[in-house]
This record gives C-alpha cells, sequence and structure tokens, in this order.
C-alpha cells in the first residue's frame, strides 16, 4: 500500500507576483497570514519581474554563462594539449545550456538574440584564441567550429518544445497557458512580441 505523502506550503518562501505594466497591488492570504508581494522573484534560475524586463533576464543569463565560460578560460580553453573538438564539446554541454535556460518558453527580440550571440562569440573566440583585433569574421569561425548559430538553436528547440506541449492532454495548464489568448484592452505603445511570433519564424528541425 502506497504511503500517502502531505506537502505543506512554506510561509516564508512563498511570495507573490503580479505581472504589470504598472504597480498593482494584490492581497494574498494563506492560513491567515499575508503573502508577500514583491516585484521580481528568482524561479529556477531565472529572474522573472513583474514588469517582463526580458532583456534584463537574458542579460543575467548571459552574465551567468560568461562567469561559468572565464573559469574555464585558463584550465580549457586555452588548454594546448586539448582537441578543439573537445573543448567546443565542454562549451555545449556547460555554457550553452545556462546561456539558453528557458529560451524555449519566452519572445525573443533584435535585442535578446544580439546577447546571445555576443556571449557566445566571446568563447568561441577565446576557444580559437582569437580577439576581435584578429579581424576574423564571426560567421567564419562558428562555421570553422562547426557550431551553429546559437539563435537557430534556440529556435529549433523551441519548436520542439511547442510539439511537445502538443501531446499533452488539453487539461494541462501549460497547454492551456500556450493556447490561450489574454483578454482586456492593450494598453497605449507598442505591443510586445509575443511567443508565437518567435515561433512561427522557427525554423524546422
Amino acid at each position: 500500500m502506497a504511503k500517502r505523502l502531505n506537502m505543506e506550503i512554506s510561509l516564508n518562501k512563498t511570495k507573490s507576483l503580479t505581472i504589470s505594466k504598472n504597480y498593482t497591488k494584490c492581497e494574498i492570504e494563506l492560513r491567515g497570514t499575508s503573502i508577500e508581494q514583491v516585484p521580481k522573484f528568482n524561479y529556477l534560475g531565472v529572474k522573472i519581474s513583474a514588469k517582463q524586463d526580458l532583456k534584463q533576464e537574458v542579460r543575467i543569463q548571459a552574465m551567468k554563462a560568461a562567469r561559468i565560460s572565464g573559469c574555464l578560460y585558463n584550465i580549457i580553453w586555452s588548454n594546448k594539449y586539448m582537441s578543439t573538438e573537445c573543448k567546443f564539446r565542454i562549451y555545449k554541454t556547460n555554457v550553452r545550456p545556462v546561456l539558453t535556460y528557458a529560451s524555449e518558453t519566452r519572445a525573443e527580440t533584435t535585442c535578446t538574440q544580439q546577447l546571445l550571440r555576443t556571449t557566445e562569440m566571446k568563447t568561441i573566440r577565446a576557444i580559437h584564441g582569437k580577439t576581435l583585433r584578429d579581424k576574423i569574421r564571426s560567421d567564419y569561425l562558428r562555421h570553422l567550429s562547426g557550431i551553429q548559430d546559437i539563435v537557430k538553436w534556440t529556435e529549433v528547440q523551441r519548436r520542439e518544445w511547442d510539439a511537445h506541449v502538443g501531446r499533452m492532454e488539453d487539461s494541462r495548464l501549460v497547454k492551456i497557458a500556450r493556447d490561450s489568448r489574454p483578454q482586456g484592452v492593450r494598453s497605449r505603445g507598442r505591443p510586445k512580441k509575443h511567443w508565437k511570433e518567435s515561433l512561427i519564424k522557427a525554423p524546422s528541425p
């Protein structure tokens, strides 16, 4: 006979967050205790902000990846006794997952794509022992490395994630969130890019 596990919500660790351009107060109580409302929250390594500052979220991921790449420079990237192929295998397993974490579920913009490419190219140039002063095109170094452009790589991952969600039951929350449309009146100004817009531009895997 299977044992029943009782899960309790920690009042100290539980926070509330509202997604809105302007600050919106939301009173939530749990067992008579008010839940603290925060403007941003770190969830599974991703910084989620109330204003949905996508650029800042991607910049934080890029900084984490650059920090890891910097720690590997003296040990791996500049190691003359290690093959280039092995170095790029280490990059794919240790740096790129941090840089592209949660990229399947966000809408990419021109700015976020530039952040991804810039961070990746710093590592590629470090592995080849080249700098910007060498005036070697990024496309050539990427082709020489056998590395797919990171933006195109994330587009393929986004399409595969969409296919994975499509196989789920209609009652699953993640599928409901993917297929639902927000209700109400949009605020003035240029609308933010939607996730489905990034999905349409993704090439077939």
